[in-house]
């Protein structure tokens, strides 16, 4: 994710523009709140890429296949085969082979990957309740979240743009 680097052409509408500023926004207050929340001192058992895979896997019912695992991450796949790789040799989560896939990896939370992501997520929200609940009333988080919600179920509705 990017926002994009050059101002809006001449052929460009006045939606494209409307669009672009929206998303400018959008991209520069996730990117401020990610550095904040990174500098939080919660993360002292974990490092934020570390509970985002423990929250996807204990979202998930505890295990993943790798593959599905990275789809739910901002990172490329090698980057999360590694990640997870020092996880485990931490012993937060085991890696096995899939009995219908011997080709594959599926990545389990352990019980003490559980109890560092419960322990750290509850610092978490006390976070974003700094964060965003100290910069936004609840109508507005409401707002905000239905918004984003639209946002995101549109995406699957919008044609690609042809690169052919």
């Amino acid at each position: 994710m990017t926002a994009p680097s050059e101002p809006p052409s001449a052929a460009s509408t006045d939606g494209d523009r409307r669009a672009a500023a929206t998303w400018q926004a959008l991209f520069r207050t996730q990117a401020l709140l990610l550095r904040r929340l990174q500098d939080d001192p919660i993360w002292d058992e974990v490092s934020l890429r570390e509970y985002d895979v423990l929250f996807v896997l204990a979202s998930s019912g505890g295990a993943l296949r790798l593959r599905e695992l990275t789809q739910h991450l901002y990172l490329v796949q090698s980057s999360v085969s590694r990640l997870v790789e020092r996880m485990e040799a931490r012993g937060l989560v085991t890696r096995t082979v899939p009995p219908d896939d011997a080709r594959g990896t599926l990545v389990t939370v352990t019980a003490d990957g559980r109890r560092i992501q419960r322990e750290v997520g509850a610092r978490h929200v006390q976070a974003m309740g700094r964060y965003v609940g100290g910069a936004l009333d609840d109508d507005q988080q409401r707002t905000l979240r239905g918004l984003l919600d639209a946002l995101r179920k549109a995406q699957a509705t919008i044609p690609p743009v042809d690169r052919t």
